[in-house]
């Protein structure tokens, strides 16, 4: 969604904040990256959720963070992969199915593995299977149980990169409609479930966690041109590096690959 000057201007930014702080990021021991599906950033002001609040806090964030045209799981995930829009990454459709042809640009997870990182990939929704790749060192879809199959690889012996896709939001947003207190209610049952995890990330120390999501909606409806349903949160919280510079800026999904990979390049400085 951010192109030409003001897309040069942003990655400029991000480029001079981490590379100041770069002293730092060669300790980073575990990046945790999770895509909440279908999270409305009005949500984060609404619901009981001390987790995600405490990230927001001790971190920075901002809530008008935009997705992809258009906006959805898949080609969404795919440019938050890769770095590039959908017409450049060659995902533009939103289904996937086992055996189809994968992702045949670089991911996010090829940076990782350069620097080292154990990588693994855990997800909810079986298209987003189409993000594998060679690059990735343990990867498993479960609708139910993604956030616990994370959570057992980062206790695994080594420095660990992992991207966790969480569904449930965008189950409970069409039938009950986004911001509902069912919703609502989701959220709070997400923020519990992810609290484990992230603490015990925290405690491990030198670590780099971001939240965020690939699109929300409006009433029961997602995917279409609504405002509401380009919209979605970024929170980055880190004991490694500075991030409070991070905080409103202008976030697209396809800027997440970028902002990592400046992270990661501080490793060799």
């Amino acid at each position: 969604m951010y192109v030409g000057k003001a897309k040069q201007l942003f990655l400029t930014f991000i480029f001079i904040a981490f590379m100041t702080g770069s002293s730092f990021a060669g300790n980073f021991q575990n990046v945790v990256i999770v895509s909440i599906d279908a999270l409305h950033p009005d949500t984060l002001l609404r619901a009981k959720i001390p987790t995600l609040q405490k990230l927001m806090n001790t971190g920075a964030y901002t809530l008008d963070g935009k997705s992809t045209e258009p906006p959805k799981t898949l080609v969404s995930h795919a440019a938050m992969f890769t770095g590039l829009p959908p017409v450049e990454n060659g995902k533009t459709d939103n289904s996937w199915e086992s055996g189809q042809a994968t992702v045949r640009k670089n991911t996010i997870f090829n940076s990782g593995r350069s620097y080292g990182f154990r990588t693994g990939y855990f997800y909810a929704k079986r298209k987003l299977g189409y993000l594998v790749n060679d690059a990735i060192e343990a990867h498993q879809w479960s609708q139910e149980n993604s956030i616990d199959l994370a959570e057992e690889f980062l206790k695994s012996p080594g420095r660990h990169f992992v991207f966790l896709h969480v569904s449930g939001l965008d189950q409970v947003g069409p039938e009950y409609g986004w911001l509902s207190p069912e919703y609502i209610e989701e959220l709070s049952f997400i923020d519990d479930y992810l609290t484990r995890m992230i603490d015990s990330v925290k405690q491990k120390r030198n670590y780099l966690i971001i939240v965020t999501s690939d699109h929300a909606g409006h009433a029961r409806v997602h995917g279409t041109q609504h405002q509401d349903d380009y919209r979605l949160p970024f929170i980055i919280c880190s004991d490694t590096v500075p991030v409070n510079d991070f905080h409103n800026i202008s976030f697209s999904v396809v800027d997440l690959k970028g902002i990592v990979e400046k992270l990661l390049l501080g490793d060799s400085s």
